[in-house]
């Protein structure tokens, strides 16, 4: 396979992945976005509305034209909106609207300069409509008369200046004329003098005549707002949706990223460091606990008693390779399906043929029983306390009685791991293997008592069950290593209730209908029978 095959199919994997995240998550993805959905339009619909009024001015640049030079101010646009929004500007504005507090003026002020054009615009926001009008056309008049000021100013200082030259000038001319008075030749000097003047005032009357001082004007004047510009509950919906989606989208792969539940078959084989031997489905008709649903005698036909037939195999194919015979069926917590596992694998087992001996050695919790309404006195724990004998304690259970038969618990001990690790424990366990051909063993959880340890050295083998729902990658390494301390041989294990809706890595759907119905026709085919030749043609 070449390295860019490789990166294909990785990419795909990854996206598969990214996707079955989305699947599972997602009503907390929902969830966190409808929240965000309901606060941002709570929160939208209780503000006051505000209206926005406009007012538009074109810029000009002041020009100071004189005999000597054009001194033609070069207009900054951005420093122009700087100055626009400035407490000297919000002053005359606050002037003109007999306010006080000008600074406060500023807080609904919005100045832009429109791209590639010398047009400001002042944009006022305010919960009255008279008031947003009023006071954007304030700014938009204080402005123009605030560069007026400044513009005044200007000429004002280049004529001062230009003034203080002639009067100078006119003083070193009124001392030469005294000394031309007293006889000194200094006309040329006196001419000089006044040809400089003559000139210094051309220059302040071009100044006076040919500057403009019309540095900006009013393009439209602010209208009366109509509808309020805020709340946008639409745009206000819209960006709370986006933004809620995110968040739950990052809140679903953190979820996802520290969650140690299983993610499907290929993690379950990677934490119990064993073959999945079947993947049973989650039973539409099992919905309380509490009870107990034995869906092989039930629900033959369904995709659950499938399963169990998979694991039949599976269990037989394993059999014939190691000579296993008891098995021991086990699981981390409780409530994750050994003991309904236990009872409709010896069932499968024993419509297969199987000699099949169920042991109901859960002495904690004991609920084998109850999967064929069976209450028996005595059991496992009279035949180990040397009360009565296996023979006696075994009863034909299910469809397939002939085959199948249940070693109840019998009464709940006070020492149960004592009595699963005794020598009598060991004696029965040679006689029920050689009364059967398969002896399934229902102990209790690995994590939960010690009684699943004690017994694990004296099956053959070890069948490990995991609720799909429940069971935790830390906790199933951790029954492993339990088991892996007493040498139990783990042949296998089983996925149990896995809801196949909720992952995109397997799907058990397409067994449901394969296979024949009652409501399917049957077509009748008539042969006629081609007579025979003649003897005689």
């Amino acid at each position: 396979m070449s390295q860019f095959e490789s990166q294909t199919q990785t990419e795909s994997f990854d996206l598969r992945e990214y996707l079955n995240v989305l699947k599972v998550r997602k009503w907390l993805i929902l969830g966190i976005a409808a929240l965000v959905l309901a606060a941002a339009l709570i929160f939208s619909f209780t503000r006051t509305p505000a209206y926005e009024s406009e007012a538009q001015v074109l810029l000009r640049p002041i020009a100071l034209l004189t005999t000597e030079a054009n001194l033609e101010e070069v207009l900054n646009v951005k420093t122009e909106t700087l100055i626009a929004t400035s407490p000297e500007v919000a002053q005359l504005a606050a002037e003109s609207l007999g306010e006080e507090d000008a600074l406060a003026l500023l807080k609904g002020l919005e100045v832009t300069d429109e791209a590639d054009t010398e047009v400001l615009s002042f944009t006022y926001s305010n919960t009255n409509r008279k008031q947003a009008q009023e006071r954007a056309q304030a700014f938009a008049d204080g402005y123009i008369e605030y560069r007026r000021t400044t513009a005044q100013e200007r000429v004002d200082s280049y004529a001062s200046a230009i003034q203080e030259k002639i009067s100078a000038l006119q003083a070193q001319l009124d001392e030469i004329e005294q000394r031309i008075a007293g006889g000194e030749e200094l006309q040329n000097q006196a001419d000089t003098l006044n040809a400089q003047i003559g000139f210094e005032q051309t220059k302040l009357f071009d100044l006076a005549s040919n500057s403009s001082l019309d540095v900006g004007t009013v393009l439209y004047d602010a209208y009366y707002p109509g509808a309020p510009t805020s709340p946008n509950h639409s745009r206000t919906g819209a960006i709370a949706l986006i933004v809620g989606l995110g968040f739950g989208l990052g809140a679903a792969f953190v979820r996802e990223r520290f969650d140690d539940r299983l993610a499907g078959r290929a993690d379950l084989e990677t934490h119990v460091g064993a073959a999945v031997l079947a993947v049973v489905p989650k039973t539409a008709a099992w919905r309380k606990a509490g009870e107990t649903y034995l869906v092989t005698e039930a629900d033959p036909h369904s995709v659950t008693s499938e399963a169990y037939r998979t694991l039949r195999t599976g269990l037989l194919f394993a059999a014939s390779q190691r000579e296993i015979k008891t098995v021991m069926v086990t699981s981390a917590h409780a409530a994750e399906g050994k003991t309904a596992t236990a009872a409709n694998l010896g069932v499968v087992l024993a419509q297969a043929g199987k000699r099949v001996i169920l042991v109901s050695a859960d002495l904690r919790k004991p609920r084998l029983n109850n999967f064929f309404g069976l209450r028996s006195r005595k059991g496992l724990t009279n035949v180990l306390a040397g009360e009565a004998k296996a023979i006696e304690a075994l009863v034909p259970v299910g469809v397939a009685a002939s085959n199948l038969r249940l070693l109840p618990s019998g009464p709940i001990p006070g020492n149960p791991a004592e009595l699963l690790g005794s020598d009598a424990m060991g004696r029965l366990m040679a006689d029920l293997r050689a009364a059967a051909d398969f002896v399934l063993i229902d102990v209790a959880p690995v994590l939960a008592v010690a009684d699943a340890m004690t017994l694990a050295p004296m099956a053959d083998a070890t069948l490990f069950i995991a609720d799909a729902s429940q069971a935790t990658g830390t906790a199933i390494e951790q029954a492993r290593q339990q088991l892996d301390q007493v040498n139990a041989r783990l042949i296998g294990a089983v996925l149990n209730n896995y809801d196949a809706s909720k992952s995109a890595t397997y799907s058990s759907q397409p067994y449901a209908h394969y296979r024949h119905t009652e409501d399917e026709p049957v077509v009748k085919r008539t042969f006629k029978r081609r007579p025979k030749a003649s003897r005689n043609a």
